[in-house]
C-alpha cells in the first residue's frame, strides 16, 4: 500500500484539483487546525467560489497550523431595477496560523489565530445600465492580525433562486454565534475607485476588538484613522478636482449589539434580544477635515444609548430585498405607500440618549467661526428631548459680518409618526388638505430658548441683539399649547431698519439711534376651570413707552382646542371676567403728535385735545355716558401728557359673548355698565 502523502504537500499549486478533492474527501485528522483548514476550504468550493486554493498547509503543533498562499474567490452577477452589476472579490492570504485548535459542536475554536504581514481583500466590478458600464473597485489591505480565543462558526447559504437576498438570513443568524476574546490589527488600508472618477485611501492604525460573542462587541478601539479622497467636483476626464483630507485620532465605541438592528428589520425573533441598545456608547478625539483653504476641526464628539424601541414592529428587509431582486415589488400606489411608511416607521424607532461635540472651529477665505459645544438629548427622528449649540461664533470676510450667541436650545420637540406625512401627502395628491390632517403633521415644541445674540456688520451702524429671548409651550392639545410664554429681554436693532419714513422718523424725534425693547406674554387655559387667561400680554420701549394687558376669558371648552375647526361655536358659552389695560410713559404719542401738529401750524397740546374731542365725537350712543365722558376726560389728559392711561373691565359676575353682543346690537351705551368699564389717565398727578 502506498504511503500516505505528507499534509504539507497537499496542497500545491501544482498538486492541482484532483489532489485537492482528495484531501476534501478524507477522513477527519488527529490535527484540528488541518482539519478546519480543510473545512474552510471546502466550504469555499460548497458556496460557490471560483477560486479556493492553498499554497501549502503545514502542521506546527499537535493543535497548530499554518496555511500559506491561500488565494479565493468569488465572481458573481446579478441585476436590480434594470441594472446588472458584475462583482468580483478576491482574498489573498500569505500566511495564516492557527494555533490551539480544537473542534466544537457551533465551529472551530483557536487559542490564537494569526495573519502577519500584508492580506489583500479585493472587490472590484462595475454597474451597467443602457449599455454603458461603470465601474469601481475597492481593495482593503490588512496588516498583522492577532485574534484569541476565536470560534469560527461555519454559515450556508444555499441557492434559492426564489430567495436572493433572504436565503441570506441563516447565514446571518449563525454569524451570531462567533465569538473572539481580543482581535487587533496593526494597520488597515482601504484603496478606492468609484465609477464616477472618485478615488481615495483610507488607514487605520491600531484596531482593537474586544469581547465579541453573541453578536455583540464590548469594545472597538482605533488609534488613528487618515484619509484622503480625490472628489469630481465637475465630470469628464479633464474635470475639476478637490482633495478631501481627514484625520481622526483615538476612537472608541463600548457595547455594540447589532441583535436590535436584525430583529427591527424583521431577521431575529423577538426572543433572542438580550437589550435594546445597539450602541452604549462611542467617542472621537481630534477630528479635522480640510479641503482646499477650509479646515474644520472637533475636539471631541461623543455618544450613548443608541438604541431601538422594543416595542416597535419589525420591517421584513429580506423580504423586500427578494422582491427587489426578482423585479416582483408591488408598483401600486397604496402598497408602495404601505412599504414606505413601515420603512419609516422603522426608522422612526431608533433613537439615541445623547450626544456631545465640543471644539468646533471652522476656517476658509469665506468664513471664520466656532462652536463651543452642541448637546442632543433623546434624540431621534420623531424629535429630541433637548438640542443646545453654546459659544456660536461666526465671522464672514463679506462686510466684515460676525454673528455671536451664547445659546441656542430647543427642547422637546415631537414630530408625528413619519408613516403620516406620506398619507397626508398622499391622500391630499388631488385635493389641498383639510384643517385635521394639516394638524396631524405638525410638530410640538417645548422651548425655545436664545442667549446673548449678536449681529454685526459694516453694513449696520450699530448691532442687532437679544439679551435672551424664551418661547415655552406645554400642555398641548393635538398640536395646539394650552400654555405659551414667551418672553424677550432687551432687543435692540438700529432704527435704520425701519422701512416705514414716518415710523423711523418718530424715533429719530426722540433722538433713538435704536429701538431697544423687551416683551412678556403669558397664555393658559384651565382645563378645570375652562378659563383662558393672559397674563400678561406686555411690552416696553425705552424711551418710547409701554404697554402691559391682563385678560380673563372664561367658557371656553377643550373642543375649542381639539377641533379648531368648530371655534366659532366658543361663542356661544365664552364669557368674559375681567380685563386689565395699561399704558405708561407713551413717548412715541406724543412723537406722533408733534409730527403731525407742525405741518398743520398746531401746537401739539391744541392737536393733542383735538384728537380726544374727535375720538369723543365717533363714540356714538357712549358719548354722552359716564364713561363716555370720563374717556373723553381721560384722553384728554393722557394724549397731552401720555404718563398713564388705564383701562379696567371688572364685571360682578362673568358676562356673558353672547349678551354683550345682544347688548351692542340693543341698547350699546349699557355695556360699560354692565362691564364695570372704568378709564382712568395720570392717576398719580
Amino acid at each position: 500500500m502506498p504511503k500516505p502523502m505528507p499534509r504539507h504537500l497537499r496542497y500545491t499549486a501544482t498538486a492541482g484539483a484532483f489532489l485537492v478533492s482528495l484531501a476534501l474527501a478524507a477522513p477527519a485528522t488527529a490535527n484540528p487546525a488541518v482539519d478546519a483548514a480543510d473545512a474552510f476550504l471546502k466550504w469555499a468550493k460548497d458556496n460557490g467560489a471560483s477560486i479556493a486554493e492553498y499554497g501549502s498547509v503545514t502542521e506546527t503543533g499537535t493543535s497548530d497550523a499554518t496555511v500559506r498562499d491561500a488565494r479565493f474567490g468569488w465572481d458573481l452577477a446579478f441585476s436590480i431595477a434594470g441594472v446588472d452589476i458584475d462583482v468580483d472579490i478576491r482574498i489573498n492570504s500569505p500566511e495564516t496560523r492557527l494555533i490551539g485548535v480544537t473542534r466544537t459542536d457551533k465551529g472551530y475554536r483557536l487559542d490564537k489565530y494569526e495573519q502577519p504581514g500584508l492580506h489583500e481583500f479585493r472587490v472590484a466590478g462595475g454597474m451597467t445600465q443602457d449599455g454603458v458600464r461603470s465601474a469601481f473597485d475597492v481593495t482593503v489591505n490588512q496588516y498583522d492580525l492577532v485574534a484569541e480565543n476565536y470560534l469560527q462558526v461555519p454559515f450556508e447559504a444555499p441557492e434559492d433562486a426564489g430567495k436572493p437576498v433572504s436565503r441570506f438570513l441563516p447565514a446571518i443568524l449563525a454569524g451570531l454565534d462567533t465569538s473572539v476574546e481580543r482581535m487587533f490589527v496593526r494597520r488597515m488600508e482601504t484603496l478606492s475607485k468609484m465609477p464616477d472618477g472618485a478615488a481615495g485611501k483610507e488607514t487605520y492604525e491600531g484596531m482593537t476588538i474586544t469581547g465579541l460573542a453573541n453578536g455583540r462587541i464590548e469594545e472597538q478601539r482605533v488609534e488613528k484613522t487618515v484619509s484622503e479622497t480625490e472628489i469630481v467636483l465637475e465630470p469628464g476626464a479633464t474635470g475639476e478636482r478637490t482633495m478631501l483630507r481627514q484625520e481622526v485620532g483615538l476612537q472608541v465605541v463600548t457595547g455594540t449589539d447589532i441583535k436590535p438592528i436584525l430583529r427591527l428589520v424583521g431577521m431575529l425573533p423577538a426572543e433572542r434580544l438580550t437589550g435594546d441598545e445597539v450602541i452604549a456608547g462611542a467617542s472621537v478625539d481630534g477630528v479635522s477635515f480640510s479641503f482646499d483653504d477650509n479646515v474644520v476641526g472637533i475636539g471631541r464628539i461623543a455618544m450613548a444609548g443608541l438604541r431601538v424601541a422594543p416595542d416597535a414592529a419589525a420591517f421584513d428587509l429580506a423580504t423586500l430585498g427578494d422582491q427587489v431582486a426578482l423585479g416582483t415589488l408591488p408598483d401600486d400606489e397604496p402598497s408602495l405607500a404601505a412599504l414606505g411608511g413601515q420603512g419609516l416607521d422603522a426608522i422612526g424607532a431608533i433613537s439615541l440618549d445623547s450626544f456631545d461635540l465640543s471644539a468646533l472651529a471652522i476656517t476658509s477665505p469665506i468664513a471664520n467661526g466656532a462652536i463651543g459645544a452642541i448637546q442632543a438629548r433623546d434624540a431621534s427622528y420623531r424629535g429630541f428631548a433637548d438640542f443646545t449649540v453654546s459659544e456660536l461664533s461666526v465671522t464672514a470676510a463679506e462686510n466684515n459680518t460676525s454673528v455671536d450667541s451664547r445659546l441656542l436650545r430647543m427642547s422637546e420637540l415631537r414630530l408625528p409618526p413619519l408613516s403620516r406625512y406620506v398619507d397626508v401627502f398622499l391622500s391630499s395628491a388631488d385635493k389641498d388638505p383639510d384643517l385635521a390632517q394639516i394638524l396631524s403633521i405638525i410638530p410640538t415644541l417645548g422651548l425655545l430658548q436664545i442667549e446673548g445674540l449678536k449681529v454685526a456688520s459694516d453694513e449696520l451702524p450699530a448691532p442687532v441683539s437679544v439679551e435672551s429671548y424664551r418661547l415655552a409651550m406645554s400642555d398641548f392639545i393635538a398640536p395646539i399649547p394650552t400654555r405659551i410664554e414667551a418672553v424677550t429681554k432687551n432687543a435692540s436693532f438700529p432704527i435704520s431698519l425701519i422701512d416705514e419714513e414716518d415710523a423711523r422718523a418718530l424715533f429719530e424725534a426722540l433722538d433713538l439711534d435704536a429701538v431697544n425693547y423687551s416683551d412678556e406674554s403669558r397664555i393658559a387655559w384651565n382645563p378645570d376651570t375652562q378659563t383662558l387667561s393672559i397674563d400678561p400680554l406686555s411690552f416696553t420701549i425705552d424711551g418710547g413707552g409701554s404697554l402691559e394687558l391682563r385678560m380673563e376669558i372664561g367658557g371656553i371648552p377643550r373642543l375649542a382646542f381639539e377641533n379648531p375647526e368648530q371655534a366659532q361655536m366658543v361663542l356661544a358659552t365664552a364669557m368674559v371676567n375681567k380685563a386689565r389695560l395699561v399704558v405708561r410713559d407713551a413717548r412715541l404719542i406724543s412723537a406722533f403728535i408733534a409730527q403731525q401738529a407742525e405741518p398743520a401750524g398746531l401746537s401739539p397740546e391744541t392737536l393733542a385735545l383735538g384728537l380726544a374731542d374727535q375720538a369723543a365725537n365717533e363714540m356714538g350712543p357712549l358719548k354722552d355716558t359716564p364713561f363716555g365722558q370720563s374717556l373723553h376726560a381721560a384722553l384728554k389728559s393722557f394724549l397731552v401728557s401720555p404718563d398713564e392711561l388705564v383701562i379696567t373691565v371688572e364685571p360682578a359676575s362673568p358676562v356673558p359673548a353672547m349678551q354683550i353682543m345682544g347688548v351692542l346690537a340693543t341698547a350699546p351705551d349699557t355695556l360699560p355698565q354692565l362691564l364695570n368699564a372704568m378709564v382712568v389717565a395720570n392717576s398719580g398727578r
